[in-house]
């Protein structure tokens, strides 16, 4: 299982990579809102990029600086993205990301903070957006959002992450095989949404 763990997670590395080319690639076609999904790619890639250097290169004993931004940029940038689709009050885009930022800096002073909880309610708010997004195509006879896959992915995605997370506390007391297990099944769901990325930029048209 600890192959299978390392496999996957380098794997969906590659993967992350080829959307980030993708998105860049088409940025000049996408649609304003459309443009955070490439940002969305892109600091997810330099944070896992920072991360694998500091351990495989560096030989840091721990990424614990590195994991606050994670939660709150990403939180931010896919938060803007879904207040921007769902048209919902000017004020939610600019308050509901905020909070990604003020946790950032909050984390600072408060060393007991526990991320894991962070995450958890920041990939709660992430899936719940993007469902109520997913519901108002749904709806639509003719549905023009060409991200819709990846919408769906990032639900599905989001959901599965935060229950993981919810028993993160637990891993540590749980065979290694099976917690290589869990993290590389989260590692395969990764593979998924960025190829979704990867489909749906390759399939785009002005």
């Amino acid at each position: 299982m600890k192959i299978f763990f390392y496999s996957s997670i380098y794997l969906s590395y590659v993967f992350l990579l080829i959307a980030s080319i993708f998105g860049i690639l088409k940025y000049k076609k996408l649609h304003t809102y459309e443009k955070w999904y490439v940002y969305y790619l892109i600091y997810t890639f330099l944070i896992e990029a920072s991360v694998t250097i500091s351990v495989d290169f560096f030989d840091a004993k721990e990424t614990n600086s590195i994991y606050p931004f994670y939660i709150g940029g990403i939180f931010s940038i896919l938060t803007f993205l879904f207040i921007k689709k769902l048209n919902l009050p000017k004020f939610l885009s600019i308050l509901i990301p905020m909070l990604g930022i003020l946790y950032l800096i909050v984390q600072v002073f408060l060393t007991d903070l526990n991320h894991d909880h962070v995450k958890v309610v920041s990939n709660i708010i992430i899936f719940v957006l993007a469902g109520i997004s997913l519901l108002q195509e749904i709806r639509k006879t003719n549905s023009d959002d060409r991200f819709i896959a990846v919408d769906a992915l990032i639900f599905l995605y989001y959901a599965v992450s935060a229950f993981i997370f919810i028993l993160h506390n637990q891993l540590g007391n749980m065979v290694a095989e099976h917690a290589y297990l869990i993290w590389g099944i989260n590692n395969m769901l990764t593979c998924v949404l960025y190829t979704s990325f990867i489909y749906t930029f390759s399939k785009l048209k002005k």
